[in-house]
């Protein structure tokens, strides 16, 4: 008999995030000889305060991007302010020596405007 699947029909795995880049993405080059880039995404999300007013807090988003032509874009044209949207999967995996890692990986980016550098 086949194996009986736990959660028929629920098997969702996908968010999207809107913000501005915090910090210039970070570049690694991996065992394989790809790349990949670690990026930090500061989006706003309406939270209802202990007053009972809605106030937006501010949520700091780490983002891993595996492919490689989109760590090619990321190189050339993401720097620390440049508005992104992302679309991302969660993943867990563990690297070379063992070690659990996870994250949140992109599958889909457009880019915004550059942004300005604050003074």
């Amino acid at each position: 008999m086949a194996e009986e699947r736990e959660w028929i029909g629920i098997t969702v795995n996908d968010a999207s995030f809107q913000g501005i880049v915090t910090g210039d993405p970070i570049i690694v080059n991996t065992p394989n000889g790809s790349k990949c880039a670690f990026i930090d995404l500061k989006t706003i999300t309406p939270e209802l305060s202990a007053n009972g007013q809605w106030v937006d807090t501010p949520v700091l988003v780490p983002l891993v991007v595996m492919d490689s032509r989109k760590v090619d874009v990321i190189e050339k044209y993401v720097k620390d302010r440049r508005q992104l949207y992302v679309r991302a999967y969660y993943k867990a995996w563990k690297d070379a020596d063992g070690t659990n890692r996870h994250g949140l990986i992109v599958t889909q980016m457009k880019l915004g405007s550059k942004g300005q550098k604050e003074n």
